[in-house]
């Protein structure tokens, strides 16, 4: 009886643990320009009244804008919040599992105006992991291959703090790349 009550914790456990919903903000009418933020990031949309009328929970939903709302997220790679203020667009929790789907090997996207190349394929060193060519179109790469890492902007190495946060003259780098299953989020903020 033991065994099926531990059983049962550890599946509840597991269930309650996956995070099936990301964060994507559109700051207008487009879907052009977008911010995405990785799964179990906390945040808050709160209305013009400054009442919290959206925060992170694992249903997918979707919010219009049409107003001044504000929208505090807070990453966990680093000590400070985002604040948005919005006026138009959507804010979204979308399913993880339909993050990947329209994704292949090589992909452009654009976030912020910059647009990225990506470049996923398996380790021949490391039995189902993943690795990363990762080139951004202002010049920063970011390179992953069987455990080492590492960035650059030029021809010039770029230092990586906390959880893949890269810093250069242009502007800081945040992604994460999860190894084992290929998938990279991404975001960059100009100086």
């Amino acid at each position: 009886m033991k065994t099926i009550v531990f059983i049962v914790f550890l599946a509840s456990s597991f269930c309650l643990n996956a995070q099936k919903t990301y964060l994507k903000i559109y700051k207008d009418n487009s879907s052009d320009n977008v911010i995405m933020y990785p799964p179990g990031t906390k945040f808050e949309l709160r209305n013009p009244q400054n009442y919290i009328i959206l925060k992170n929970n694992e249903t997918p939903s979707v919010h219009k804008i049409n107003g001044d709302y504000t929208l505090t997220v807070y990453p966990n790679y680093k000590k400070d919040k985002d604040v948005y203020k919005l006026t138009k667009g959507k804010v979204e929790l979308a399913l993880t599992k339909d993050f990947g789907k329209r994704q292949n090997k090589f992909i452009r996207i654009d976030k912020n105006a910059i647009t990225a190349h990506k470049k996923v394929t398996d380790s021949e060193v490391y039995e189902g992991e993943k690795n990363l060519e990762f080139e951004l179109s202002n010049g920063i790469t970011f390179s992953y291959k069987d455990g080492k890492y590492y960035a650059k902007l030029k021809d010039d190495y770029l230092n990586i703090k906390h959880k893949y946060i890269i810093e250069s003259k242009l502007g800081t780098l945040k992604l994460s790349f999860n190894s084992s299953t290929g998938t990279l989020w991404w975001y960059f903020e100009k100086k």
